[in-house]
């Protein structure tokens, strides 16, 4: 009867063991969003203009549609505004796909496509960026919402950036 008893407490031991390093895991595994700028340059300085613009009227755009405008202006009416987000993976397990997604305003016409897989070791972090176009002169503040998946489970962060 003496081995049992043993085997039983060692059994106990480990489950508690095993309960605190769970509870240690859940307790210490937390993504953090963080806006590290807001770029926002002339559509003017940007030699891809026209083949974005291109690439909207006739339907082979790779991102996110806003609206389409009826009538396209001048270069010079139009802006990019670059969006730079700190991602920081606390958890004891990888990020396995980010993405960043804007909330558009009114003026906002596209947000370009990223064909790139972001995905965050455990315990690391990295910088992600999105661009939107939208129209001149105006303010690049947005919702950003960051979707991120673990073990094949959808979580989101929201945050404002260009403040």
């Amino acid at each position: 009867m003496k081995p049992l008893k043993v085997c039983a407490i060692a059994a106990v031991a480990i489950l508690v063991v095993m309960l605190l390093m769970l509870g240690y895991l859940f307790l210490s595994a937390e993504v953090t969003v963080s806006v590290v700028g807001a770029e926002m340059v002339s559509a003017e300085m940007v030699p891809q203009f026209a083949e974005l613009k291109e690439s909207l009227i006739e339907d082979t755009f790779i991102g996110t549609v806003y609206q389409k405008p009826s009538q396209w202006k001048q270069p010079a009416d139009y802006a990019y505004v670059t969006y730079t987000v700190h991602v920081n993976n606390g958890c004891l397990v990888p990020i396995e796909m980010i993405e960043v997604q804007v909330v558009p305003q009114p003026s906002d016409i596209a947000q370009i496509g990223n064909v790139q897989n972001a995905s965050l070791k455990a315990k690391s972090e990295g910088d992600l960026t999105t661009t939107i176009l939208a129209s001149a002169g105006g303010n690049p503040a947005r919702e950003l919402i960051v979707s991120y998946y673990v073990w094949g489970v959808s979580f989101q962060l929201r945050t404002i950036a260009g403040k």
